[in-house]
């Protein structure tokens, strides 16, 4: 034995620690909020409860926006109602459980030491936006349809 007292250290870098800190923070706080919330049986509007106005595209347009119903199928998630989070907003749903995985993930980074720089590599593409994009605009299509009567 050398005599040297090897030292427990949180995170791979300090700055990798902060992330992983702030990420489970983050994470944790936005499903708290979720928690917290009451589902509106609309499938749209619960985010009002927190102090925003109404949709305005809905009252201009008369259909949802992209994002009517993420706060709703937020707070579904949250309250571990998925099926109905899936049911109200799908984009919304998934992001709810990116979220979840998040929490977990930066959890893990951040007790093991571990650097989410490679995860976050690997998310900072054009594809991955691509993704995103495309889950957003099938769920804008699913809740104008849901809207519309049709479902």
């Amino acid at each position: 034995m050398t005599g040297r007292v090897k030292r427990f250290r949180l995170g791979a870098t300090p700055t990798s620690s902060w992330l992983s800190a702030l990420l489970l923070a983050a994470s944790s706080a936005l499903l708290a909020v979720g928690a917290r919330l009451d589902a509106t049986a609309a499938g749209y509007g619960t985010h009002t409860q927190l102090g925003l106005p109404p949709c305005g595209f809905l009252a201009t347009c008369g259909v949802p926006c992209a994002t009517c119903g993420m706060t709703t199928a937020f707070t579904h998630a949250a309250h571990g109602n998925l099926f109905a989070a899936l049911a109200v907003q799908p984009a919304g749903a998934l992001f709810a459980l990116l979220v979840a995985v998040m929490v977990i993930v930066s959890g893990y980074a951040l007790i093991k030491g571990i650097s989410l720089a490679p995860l976050g590599r690997w998310l900072w593409q054009p594809r991955f936006a691509l993704v995103l994009a495309v889950m957003v605009l099938g769920s804008w299509a699913y809740k104008i349809f849901l809207f519309s009567g049709h479902g």
